[in-house]
Order: structure tokens, then C-alpha cells, then sequence
């Protein structure tokens, strides 16, 4: 149990810290194609994936009291990925959001019931902020 808890505590920060390179690309996209609207909701965008990756990261540093930040980055994950699938409706998806899209889709499945698998602790429990500790 405790390699497994290991594994998936490292493979967490490894996503987190992907975020990081991410977000600030989204950033300096936004920057360079200076619009109003896009400069505001890509630069925000970027900066909530700078601080998702950050939270993923110091969650990893004490798994048994900051697991919730976990299960909550996995929902939000999911969450995007239903709204890419409605999006969709619409035809305005690129084709290359859908292979990004279905990443996401594994990463939330895998951070929301592998926390719990992980910590011991109900996905109820987590989803309102609570450990065992």
C-alpha cells in the first residue's frame, strides 16, 4: 500500500507540475495576440492552471490532510471535459482539444478514485473538504 501511495503521490506532482509550463503559455498566447477578450480570458485561464498545478504540488506534500484538493482538481477536470463534449454539439472543438480533452478525462477518474483508494477515505468525505485526520 505504501509504494502505491508513493506512486500516486509522485505521479500528482508530475501532473502538477506540468501545469505549470501550461499555464504559461496560455499566458504569453494571450499576451502576444493582445485582444481585449481573449487577453482577459486566456490570461486568467492560465493563471487558475498556474495555481491548480501549485495546489497539486503542495497537496503532495502532506497527502493525508490536502487529499480534497485532489479529488476537487479531478472534478473540475471533469467538469471541462462535459463542457468540451457539449461544445462539441456545435462543431466548434479542434480536433486536438479532443486528444487533450480525453487526457483530462483520465487524470480526473484517476484523481478523484485514486485519492480515495489512496488515502482510506470516502469520496464523500473528500468532496466536502474532510479527512481522517
Amino acid at each position: 500500500m505504501e509504494n502505491s501511495n508513493n506512486l500516486f503521490k509522485k505521479f500528482v506532482l508530475i501532473m502538477g507540475i506540468f501545469n505549470f509550463p501550461i499555464g504559461i503559455w496560455m499566458i504569453i498566447e494571450a499576451l502576444s495576440n493582445k485582444t481585449g477578450e481573449s487577453l482577459i480570458t486566456n490570461a486568467v485561464s492560465g493563471e487558475f492552471i498556474i495555481f491548480a498545478g501549485a495546489a497539486l504540488v503542495w497537496a503532495t506534500t502532506k497527502l493525508s490532510s490536502r487529499a480534497p484538493i485532489i479529488v476537487w482538481n479531478g472534478l473540475v477536470r471533469f467538469f471541462s471535459v462535459l463542457f468540451v463534449i457539449y461544445a462539441s454539439t456545435n462543431g466548434e472543438v479542434p480536433e486536438p482539444m479532443f486528444y487533450i480533452t480525453g487526457m483530462d478525462l483520465l487524470l480526473a477518474i484517476t484523481f478523484i478514485f485514486g485519492t480515495a483508494k489512496v488515502t482510506g477515505v470516502p469520496l464523500s468525505k473528500l468532496i466536502v473538504g474532510k479527512t481522517n485526520n
